[in-house]
């Protein structure tokens, strides 16, 4: 069986995306396994993605993933090797503004124009609304005068605040630390004013008809890698420390996230 993936989600430019290919590329090659790198990019929805019967070993939301009930299987997660990241499977939210804003804190931004990415996006909505959610003067309350939203990518949802639709974003460190590495114009004249709570990265999984051996096989392989100096070059390229077993259970604060700011009154980022 021929299986596919595309890694789009850490896909930040054409470098970053060169890099993942490299790297899964030959992993695939060394276990001999048939995984297509497919194309699979905006305005198609990454659910699509998620939806292919033959996935195996693309990155995921935590978010959705721990909504669809253990629907796909968990093959392993990143650990960033950024020294931020803590040597953990971790990632949070950087709330980002234009820097000739002026603005150095969130609550400056609040009464302008905020824009989201996508509302199953743990990064680039969840995330960011319990934050949010934390400054409201009142449950239900409003911070923002204006709210655009989805965007779409965090590609596109960048160029949105670069180029004046909106104010202020939301968008994964993770992703963006890539962009710092491998595109880093991308990022020319936006600042960082604030984080969101770390919580548990994407991970890598397979649609739930994937043959449990390849899983494992692909599982046992990943957390070995950082052992190989041969895969020491790949890994350093995606900003990859080691790839860890995923703990399951912890990306159950995804959905505690989403319960506080509704309990908020704050459903949608307003």
């Amino acid at each position: 069986m021929t299986l596919s993936t595309s890694l789009r989600m850490y896909g930040a430019g054409p470098r970053a995306a060169a890099a993942w290919h490299a790297l899964f590329g030959r992993v695939f090659d060394e276990l001999g396994l048939e995984v297509r790198l497919i194309e699979h990019r905006w305005p198609e929805p990454v659910e699509t993605l998620w939806a292919r019967s033959d996935l195996c070993c693309d990155f995921m939301c935590g978010w959705p993933f721990q909504r669809a009930a253990g629907a796909m299987q968990p093959i392993a997660a990143p650990v960033p090797s950024p020294p931020r990241y803590a040597g953990l499977p971790r990632y949070r939210s950087e709330f980002l503004v234009r820097a000739d804003s002026g603005w150095t804190g969130l609550e400056q931004t609040f009464g302008h124009r905020f824009g989201w990415m996508v509302a199953n996006s743990q990064s680039g909505f969840n995330a960011p609304r319990a934050h949010l959610a934390a400054h409201l003067d009142r449950p239900g309350g409003k911070l923002f005068r204006e709210v655009q939203g989805p965007l779409g990518t965090p590609a596109r949802t960048l160029e949105a605040l670069r180029s004046a639709v909106v104010d202020v974003v939301a968008l994964d460190s993770f992703w963006l630390d890539l962009s710092r590495r491998h595109q880093p114009d991308a990022l020319a004249g936006t600042r960082c004013v604030a984080v969101t709570a770390w919580t548990p990265i994407p991970l890598l999984v397979a649609a739930p008809g994937v043959d449990r051996d390849i899983v494992e096989s692909l599982r046992a392989r990943l957390t070995a890698l950082h052992t190989d100096a041969a895969f020491a070059a790949l890994l350093a390229d995606v900003l990859v420390e080691r790839f860890v077993v995923p703990k399951v259970a912890d990306y159950e604060t995804l959905q505690a996230m989403a319960d506080l700011a509704k309990a908020r009154g704050y459903e949608t980022i307003r």
